[in-house]
């Protein structure tokens, strides 16, 4: 796929680049927080299987409902201010958890959590197409940074839990989520550039914050392009194994009587592996079609996840988090750009907003069918059968893309 060199294509200016990454830096730490604090913090509450999946489809509700919106909101209003709004109810939210009288209140807090922290990494998605114009170059710029939130967060997560407890692991998670306030406040006002011009009066500003089904149905029409549909429906499955990661996977190290440090420990060689793997996506795809990229690596990322109780060691592990990100981040640009190209100038926001809507819907019923699963046949046997149903959908997708060969090609152009 050539990115040509247009005047256009070279000139986002950094302070742009720079707010746009940290936001995607920050907000995606917050989920690599949560995922060490809140599956040790849910365990403490000793919760059945189904419940404690519960727990993490909870965080997937609001956003399965309202990305579309969010991004309808973005393309009218800007990102910027929908941002602004998100980051700070993320940063405020956190501090809420331990005061939790029991397993319903944390779903509860989880409702909310989960919607204001995936608006922000929405957010940083939706400027790589209004304003860094689509290019897998600034996707894939983005995809590394976020990755430092990955190789410091967890770690630290887990050492506070350890020496702080319950508060002090909040508190630092509260404290990570405001770095993504002030990444929105440096936007350049410049930036922003709403399509449908100002907010007005505030009986006119409150009708345009509301739901709108035109918005739904365009975000849905998106799908009648097949190369939207399949980057949409990989990244639904990405997110399969990200839920799995975020919460049985910890609730299994735990049993395994790995403490919170060591968990927190094994996210650096994750985050090294996406990295490294990130900026090889680009020069990949002078060889091997974008579509192929995203679907042989998230496949092979989602085996790795599901074979942990496979994993004896914390070396197996360590290495087992490193090759599984690693497949992520080489698939994670374009699942960003992709579907942006996809959908046209003037839905951006939308297309985002659907990826989400996927993404959320196969977070919800990840956690609740593997913990459905656990209660009838073991947590164990519920990886591996988490990874056979991800397998059968990868498998007919590649079937289909080896049956309409036209479609790389077109989704590519």
């Amino acid at each position: 796929m050539n990115e040509p060199a247009s005047a256009e294509t070279r000139h986002v200016p950094w302070r742009t680049q720079i707010a746009v990454y940290g936001i995607g830096l920050f907000t995606t730490s917050v989920f690599h927080v949560a995922s060490v604090v809140i599956p040790l913090y849910a365990y403490t509450m000793n919760p059945s299987p189904f419940m404690f999946g519960l727990v993490f489809a909870a965080a997937h509700f609001l956003p399965l409902l309202f990305s579309i919106h969010a991004g309808a909101l973005m393309d009218r209003l800007g990102a910027r201010r929908v941002m602004l709004f998100c980051t700070v109810a993320a940063a405020i939210l956190p501090l809420a958890y331990p005061l939790a009288p029991g397993i319903w209140a944390l779903i509860f807090l989880q409702l909310f959590l989960g919607l204001a922290e995936s608006m922000g990494w929405l957010g940083a998605q939706t400027m790589i197409g209004q304003y860094m114009h689509g290019r897998t170059t600034y996707a894939g710029r983005l995809s590394f940074v976020i990755r430092f939130g990955q190789l410091a967060a967890p770690p630290m997560a887990g050492i506070t839990w350890d020496l702080a407890g319950v508060w002090g692991a909040f508190i630092l998670m509260s404290l990570w989520a405001s770095g993504s306030v002030v990444c929105a406040l440096l936007l350049p006002a410049q930036a922003v550039r709403p399509t449908s011009g100002a907010i007005g009066s505030p009986a006119k500003g409150l009708r345009s914050l509301m739901p709108r089904w035109s918005d739904y149905r365009v975000a849905f029409g998106l799908l009648a392009a097949p190369s939207v549909a399949i980057i949409v429906a990989l990244g639904g499955l990405m997110h399969m194994g990200n839920s799995v990661q975020s919460s049985f996977y910890v609730a299994w190290l735990t049993e395994m009587g790995i403490t919170g440090t060591a968990v927190g420990l094994l996210s650096p060689a994750g985050a090294i592996g996406a990295a490294l793997f990130s900026l090889l996506t680009a020069p990949l795809m002078r060889y091997v079609s974008g579509f192929w990229i995203v679907l042989l690596s998230l496949w092979a990322g989602i085996l790795l996840i599901c074979a942990t109780p496979l994993l004896g060691t914390y070396l197996l592990l360590q290495i087992a988090m490193f090759l599984r990100s690693g497949m992520n981040g080489l698939a994670q640009p374009l699942v960003i750009t992709l579907v942006l190209r996809g959908a046209g100038r003037s839905n951006q926001g939308k297309a985002v907003g659907l990826r989400g809507t996927a993404n959320r819907l196969a977070s919800i019923l990840a956690p609740l069918a593997m913990g459905a699963i656990g209660e009838l046949v073991g947590v164990r046997n519920a990886f591996f059968m988490v990874g056979a149903l991800a397998s059968l959908a990868m498998l007919w997708i590649a079937i289909y893309l080896v049956r309409h060969p036209q479609i790389t090609r077109k989704g590519e152009e």
